[in-house]
């Protein structure tokens, strides 16, 4: 691994500068940008190589998904992205090649989703560790979790599973047909945040939160934050997940995660207004069920009405 300052010239060679910037990328300690009035949404998450760098994820993936996992949360907000800050654990033995890797997925990432790495900062650690710091403006209507209320539909922007395959491949050894199987690990490796979506969605949710942990975890995260319930009447499981596993069905729609759909509610009266914005952009929401009174999360299987059991992604849940 070479010095710190010459790690830090490297990046400014590898990155696009913020052509708002009023400090210099790398030159500077700090960044800064004259910004207009408006309300803004600050979000940071971040990744390990011990818990997120999966069996054949490159680097590239990995700092492409810290990305990932900062604008998805900012999107469910109905803001869009505007900047982006790293923090990164550096193990000693890194490589060069390595290191080039990282950003160049990050680079990818601003560029996908029209925005600038604006700096940040390098230190050494045991293993690999990316922190990201997200930066938006809301361009809809700012979104919480807890303003559902009993009558309301639920939806998604997409379908589940295939992540929970993913991971069942990739950490357990499953099985897959090959063109599943290269589905599953692209939904693992290369997932996508909703930006979008989520700044239409803003404008008629009563609620949103994205699935990063999890259909579950999302639902009852909306679930506390509103004190409602959840009767879930349609699975969003995705269709050859579905044909595939049969009837292991509902952890895999509700247990995944990483998945970084928009899941939200919204009064019934809107439903066909959001379908009609999103299909726009190619996309189909789901339409999974309703709030009701009281906690819980439901599914209606035929004549009967199931608990959901809990599952999905928790850091430290195993810890005693």
């Amino acid at each position: 691994m070479r010095p710190e300052r010459e790690l830090i010239d490297e990046i400014i060679g590898l990155v696009s500068e913020d052509p708002y910037g009023l400090l210099r990328l790398g030159r500077d300690d700090a960044s800064a940008r004259r910004l207009n009035e408006g309300t803004y949404v600050f979000k940071m998450d971040m990744v390990s190589s011990s818990t997120d760098l999966l069996p054949g994820m490159s680097l590239r993936q990995l700092a492409k998904k810290c990305v990932v996992a900062n604008f998805s949360d900012v999107a469910s907000k109905g803001a869009r992205p505007l900047l982006f800050m790293c923090s990164l654990g550096l193990p000693r033995g890194m490589r060069d090649e390595e290191f080039i890797s990282i950003f160049e997925g990050f680079e990818e990432a601003m560029r996908k989703y029209g925005t600038y790495l604006v700096g940040g900062d390098l230190g050494e650690s045991e293993e690999l560790i990316i922190s990201g710091f997200a930066f938006g403006r809301v361009e809809g209507r700012l979104v919480g979790r807890g303003g559902s209320r009993p009558g309301d539909i639920v939806m998604t922007t997409g379908s589940f599973g295939l992540t929970w395959l993913g991971f069942k491949h990739l950490l357990e050894g499953l099985e897959l047909p090959e063109g599943l199987r290269r589905r599953a690990l692209r939904a693992v490796y290369e997932p996508e945040a909703r930006v979008e979506e989520g700044i239409i969605i803003s404008n008629y949710a009563t609620s949103t939160v994205d699935s990063s942990d999890g259909l579950y975890w999302s639902l009852k995260e909306l679930s506390r934050a509103s004190g409602n319930g959840f009767l879930i009447e349609e699975l969003p499981l995705d269709e050859e997940v579905g044909l595939f596993l049969g009837g292991d069905s509902i952890s895999a729609a509700f247990h995944g995660g990483e998945e970084y759909e928009i899941v939200f509610t919204l009064r019934e009266e809107d439903v066909a207004k959001v379908r009609d914005e999103l299909t726009v952009l190619g996309v189909e929401p789901i339409k999974i069920g309703r709030v009701v009174e009281g906690g819980g999360i439901r599914l209606r299987a035929g004549n009967e009405l199931i608990e959901v059991p809990e599952g999905g992604w928790e850091h430290f849940r195993d810890l005693k």
